[in-house]
């Protein structure tokens, strides 16, 4: 322990007992147990209650041997392992040396198999603490990163979501809940090209925020994303695949590669929501209205000090250079569209998200494409090999049920007819009067 921690945790033990020291023993006790009912602030460990026994003994020493006896000792083995011997802890050592590829937690378990923990065996935070002290414990290499930039607007997109403040989630103003905030950014200007706030981190809230981010922009090269789940989507892999836009992902639990977005993420919170936080009549529709102002207003003309320079002055200048592929909006609303395959069946039906939709019978046992958008979801289109055929409808079994049923002819029936028919007898007549 800390000589001067050992010292004030001393004086303070001598501030408690200090009132009692001439007092009988009914006192001192009488003393003690309200003085039990108190927090110390104890220096070096937070927050404690003592007991009246505890205090008791304090006196006793204090009595016996002066300050000295309730000041706290160093131990004399601190810093080694009363349970582990010199050459148990060689053995350990040497273990590790063939084994520095294996995180803690699994050489543990090789020592385990080994027994090479001891008899009883060394608890997993021992463990740790021997590797610590031998310079054991991290084996992987920190590897350089080194800072980068793209050369032009649109080389490189980076997308990931933020949890933000608890806003109100009804009009009445009871339920509240926590917005998450997607954006985007250009690794080349630091232009937020795409963001808003929404309740999930979903495939929905990506649509809208790419979508308007592409109507706005223009494609890009890549979208670089982590590995959650929405961005490993096979929805957002078909939508990047069909729009010509790479979809890159970073390594798992690597946030520093995605830096330049989480330092927005830090401005977000530092310049735009210390201002907002505090309103606890905020909801989601207020809270997009500000932050797109926010965004407009300051970040894209405000000094960005990663580049020495505006965001805005930046995409300016590259787009004239380097123009973006656009598309038209109704393009874009195709390729946006969720896709599912369906099996028809017999009775002309498939289900969408537990809602049965009817389609020509023609279609009945085929397996079938159906497309809908996310924003309405009741908007559902039949494709036949990549074509899109026609708009279904949901089932109306009422109208079905007041229709009358006229079975479709079996081929035996056909047959049948064109033998007993009186022109078939008679045959065809002839041309010119043959």
């Amino acid at each position: 322990m800390d000589p001067k921690i050992a010292e004030s945790i001393g004086l303070l033990r001598h501030q408690i007992i200090s009132p009692v020291l001439m007092e009988t023993t009914a006192a001192q006790m009488e003393y003690f147990r309200q003085v039990s009912q108190k927090d110390f602030d104890v220096p070096g460990r937070g927050a404690r209650r003592f007991s009246p026994t505890v205090m008791k003994s304090w006196l006793h020493k204090y009595r016996k041997n002066g300050f000295s006896g309730i000041t706290p000792k160093t131990r004399r083995d601190a810093g080694t392992f009363r349970k582990v011997s010199g050459e148990f802890r060689t053995a350990i050592k040497d273990l590790r040396l063939q084994n520095l590829e294996r995180s803690c937690v699994k050489f543990y378990d090789l020592c385990l198999k080994q027994g090479a923990l001891g008899d009883p065996p060394i608890c997993l935070e021992t463990l740790r603490r021997i590797l610590k002290a031998e310079n054991l414990y991290k084996t992987r290499e920190v590897r350089a990163r080194k800072k980068f930039e793209r050369g032009s607007f649109g080389e490189l997109w980076t997308a990931d979501f933020m949890h933000g403040p608890q806003v109100l989630e009804s009009p009445d103003g009871k339920r509240r809940r926590k917005a998450i905030l997607l954006a985007i950014i250009d690794d080349h200007s630091r232009m937020i090209v795409g963001y808003r706030f929404g309740w999930l981190e979903n495939t929905r809230l990506i649509e809208h925020v790419f979508k308007d981010a592409i109507l706005a922009y223009g494609l890009p090269d890549r979208l670089y994303c982590d590995n959650g789940p929405s961005f490993s989507s096979q929805y957002l892999s078909r939508v990047c695949a069909h729009l010509g836009v790479g979809l890159v992902h970073s390594k798992p639990y690597d946030s520093p590669s995605r830096g330049k977005i989480e330092r927005f993420f830090r401005t977000v919170r530092e310049g735009f929501l210390t201002e907002h936080e505090s309103n606890s009549s905020l909801d989601l529709k207020t809270l997009n209205e500000a932050f797109s102002s926010w965004i407009r207003d300051k970040y894209h003309h405000g000094h960005h000090h990663g580049i020495e320079a505006r965001p805005i002055d930046r995409y300016q200048i590259s787009i004239r250079s380097f123009p973006r592929k656009r598309v038209t909006e109704e393009m874009l609303d195709e390729h946006f569209l969720v896709t599912v395959e369906r099996t028809v069946n017999k009775d002309c039906t498939l289900s969408i998200n537990s809602i049965l939709y009817e389609v020509p019978a023609k279609y009945i046992g085929r397996r079938v494409e159906v497309k809908f958008s996310q924003d309405n979801p009741g908007e559902v289109f039949l494709y036949d090999e990549g074509i899109r055929i026609t708009r279904i409808q949901p089932v109306d079994t009422f109208y079905n049920g007041s229709q009358r049923y006229t079975p479709s002819p079996r081929i035996s029936d056909i047959a049948l007819h064109a033998v007993t028919s009186p022109h078939a007898e008679q045959g065809a007549p002839e041309k010119d009067g043959k």
